[in-house]
């Protein structure tokens, strides 16, 4: 007798948790999504001066949890795996704009940071969520080459693009600001690379420069 092997896809409810760090009446909204291996709550102390000058941080944490070494210890998150890829891709979407929903609406700019891993996220949800920002922020990590920017990159006018990047960072060098900055012209996205002394981590001060430019 012949067998096969089939695959079935079934969508879920699962809970899922983010993080808000900051005042209620912000003067503006940042959107952080943390690297690999994080979690956001943790993640969020890089953002401490950032709410403590008026900024709301909401740090969403990645659909999937694992032991960061073994079966046991450090729990850190992911957003997605090479597995199933564009599936987890359309989820965390969904996701992020379901968060965006549930969150009172304010007068103030809003901003979508993605750190290392979450670079690519930011990218997909600029790109194919439901949310305008004012300002995008790729920092230490690589902008997803799947994208079809000339036709999914948001061009709503006077939204800012940076691209972030430390002088002493273990897992990039010049070549990841090389390939975002060409990738960016030849879609004629304008942007400004921002260097800081530092290595694979959201500088603070860096990071200020950045907001104070909406306040």
């Amino acid at each position: 007798m012949e067998t096969r092997l089939e695959q079935h896809d079934l969508r879920v409810e699962k809970t899922a948790r983010y993080f808000v760090l900051g005042p209620d009446r912000p003067v503006g909204r940042l959107w952080a999504l943390h690297g690999y291996g994080q979690l956001p709550q943790y993640f969020l102390r890089r953002f401490e001066a950032a709410a403590a000058a008026g900024w709301q941080v909401v740090a969403p944490e990645g659909l999937h949890r694992f032991y960061v070494q073994g079966t046991s210890g450090r729990v850190g998150a992911s957003w997605m795996t090479r597995e199933e890829r564009e599936t987890d891709m359309a989820d965390y979407v969904r996701y992020l704009d379901q968060i965006h929903s549930r969150l009172t609406p304010h007068s103030g700019p809003e901003l979508l940071l993605g750190f290392s891993q979450g670079v690519a996220t930011a990218a997909r949800w600029a790109c194919r969520g439901q949310v305008h920002f004012d300002a995008f922020v790729f920092w230490s990590g690589v902008f997803p080459p799947d994208l079809k920017l000339e036709s999914e990159w948001p061009r709503k006018p006077g939204v800012r693009t940076y691209v972030a990047l430390g002088d002493d960072d273990a897992f990039f060098d010049e070549t990841l600001l090389q390939r975002t900055r060409s990738t960016f012209e030849s879609h004629g996205i304008d942007h400004e690379i921002i260097r800081f002394s530092g290595g694979h981590v959201v500088d603070a001060e860096a990071l200020r420069l950045v907001l104070d430019a909406f306040i």
